[in-house]
């Protein structure tokens, strides 16, 4: 996933823009999915994403900080939440791709009733980190 934060300049009238301290309009940017092992960031993709602005945004100022991170996803795109297998003390939560604020919510209910060995209202199974062996 590739991010920009972008200078609006100070007046620049968008909407959901975050106000910085000197008044300046941020504006936060996402956007692309690598599938690969390389752990280098494509400057290109950080380029499409400026110049995808600016075409919404033409009086965009400069780019306050540009970055690149991964994201962790299963093999079957399902998160895993759950005990290790390997480790009794280590209880994974884990996977969620580009899912994480969407779905943490309910994860976070199944981790907690499992770790306090509760009955849950999710079925874990379909979540268990077991179910890759």
């Amino acid at each position: 996933k590739y991010n920009l934060t972008l200078d609006g300049g100070i007046g620049y009238a968008a909407p959901m823009a975050n106000i910085d301290p000197r008044g300046r309009r941020l504006y936060r940017l996402s956007g692309f999915v690598d599938f690969t092992p390389d752990k280098d960031a494509d400057h290109g993709r950080i380029d499409a994403l400026l110049d995808a602005a600016r075409m919404y945004l033409p009086d965009l100022e400069a780019i306050d900080d540009a970055s690149a991170c991964h994201r962790p996803i299963s093999a079957d795109d399902r998160p895993l939440i759950g005990p290790s297998s390997r480790y009794p003390n280590l209880y994974l939560c884990t996977g969620f791709g580009s899912r994480g604020w969407s779905i943490g919510l309910g994860s976070g209910k199944i981790l907690a009733d499992q770790i306090l060995g509760m009955s849950c209202d999710i079925d874990p199974e379909p979540f268990l980190p077991s179910r890759f062996g």
